[in-house]
């Protein structure tokens, strides 16, 4: 992957680039951020410029045979590791056994997510993580001398995963790698990582992507969709994969926040029949559907409170939903925040325990209904 493909982070790029043209490369970095911020990308794309046959002063060549293997996450002395699970009866899983799934999946987005990857591999429901193992197996692979390039790079995601057998087993090696061994891991928090794996790391910030460098991505991804990029942009907060679902779920969004305006409507006035009407809608949408509904409530609700309460700065509303807010925005006050987040909140919780929709809504409708006119208290 080429540094251009990586959305913003500049300033993290020509800090990379300068410490390889250097030859003062850390033996172990840890790029760290909030998700969808790129460190993923940030990582690969090192991984290729260290590799390099005829690296640029701002990007690697993208034509030599290494770029063109590292393009396709078949380079030899590119190493992947991240989170597995008990497969088939395999009992001691490492990445290896996954390698094509994962190539597969990577090639689709430099900007992988965990649950994702997880539900793409079927072990959603199943303990994820590195174990001792793996451990074994990157051992194994650094006693080999590099097959054709300078360094041998092992790229681990997700270290937060890594138990402490396996963390036991490297902590030796990843203080004291082999000559031009590079160890590059990319975690969302430095929270959970094993502190003497984290101790032994130099930490690169990754920053949620500005703005201005989303929308220019996303304007060449999605041209003519502006109306529903802008509002992306807004409510993604730095965040890309989280931009582009949001503009593959405008359509989606545009009918959940119609059939939010038209439900706060019919419970205010509590217009039975047509409410009736309604709740028949939305009872035959399906369970996932209506809990996305209600998650899609829940953020309108909070939303809304934090404009009654005048914070701005962290709303998250697109722009047609702040102008619905400007009058319902009274509605939602220190008195009944509480009681409404954990009224959507139990709600979810009861669709996925398969509660009948008719019954749960109409009962929802009932609460709404007193819990609009209950008072501020502060």
């Amino acid at each position: 992957m080429l540094f251009e493909s990586v959305i913003g982070q500049e300033d993290v790029r020509d800090r990379l680039i300068r410490s390889a043209r250097e030859k003062r490369v850390s033996h172990a970095l840890l790029f760290y951020g909030p998700p969808g911020c790129g460190k993923f990308a940030t990582a690969l794309s090192f991984a290729q410029y260290l590799n390099c046959s005829d690296p640029g002063p701002h990007d690697s060549c993208g034509v030599c045979p290494s770029c063109l293997k590292a393009a396709k996450n078949i380079h030899p002395d590119i190493h992947f590791i991240f989170p597995v699970a008990n497969l088939r009866g395999n009992t001691k899983p490492v990445s290896d056994h996954f390698l094509d799934q994962w190539r597969e999946f990577i090639k689709g987005t430099e900007y992988p997510d965990l649950p994702e990857w997880l539900s793409y591999i079927k072990v959603e429901n199943m303990q994820a993580g590195i174990f001792k193992q793996e451990a074994v197996s990157i051992l194994h692979k650094l006693r080999l001398k590099a097959f054709e390039s300078e360094y041998k790079v092992v790229l681990i995601w997700f270290p937060e995963k890594m138990n402490v057998t396996a963390a036991n087993k490297l902590l030796k090696i990843i203080e004291e790698p082999p000559e031009k061994t590079v160890f590059l891991m990319v975690a969302e928090s430095t929270e959970e990582i094993i502190p003497t794996i984290l101790s032994r790391t130099q930490l690169i910030r990754i920053g949620k992507i500005p703005d201005k460098q989303l929308r220019d991505r996303l304007a060449k991804q999605f041209p003519g969709r502006e109306g529903a990029l802008e509002s992306a942009i807004r409510l993604a907060d730095g965040n890309f994969p989280q931009a582009v679902r949001l503009i593959e779920e405008d359509e989606q969004n545009r009918f959940y926040f119609e059939h939010f305006k038209t439900w706060m409507r019919l419970t205010y006035n509590f217009k039975v029949p047509e409410l009736l009407e309604w709740v028949a809608e939305i009872a035959r949408i399906g369970r996932e559907k209506q809990k996305d509904f209600l998650s899609f409530c829940l953020r309108l609700i909070r939303g809304n409170f934090q404009m009654n309460r005048n914070v701005m700065s962290i709303v998250r509303l697109s722009p047609d939903e702040q102008e619905f807010s400007k009058n319902f925005k009274t509605f939602i006050n220190p008195g009944n925040i509480e009681d409404l987040s954990m009224l959507f909140s139990e709600a979810i919780s009861q669709v996925s325990m398969n509660a009948n929709p008719r019954i749960l809504f109409l009962d929802m409708s009932a609460k709404l209904f007193r819990l609009m006119r209950k008072p501020p208290s502060g």
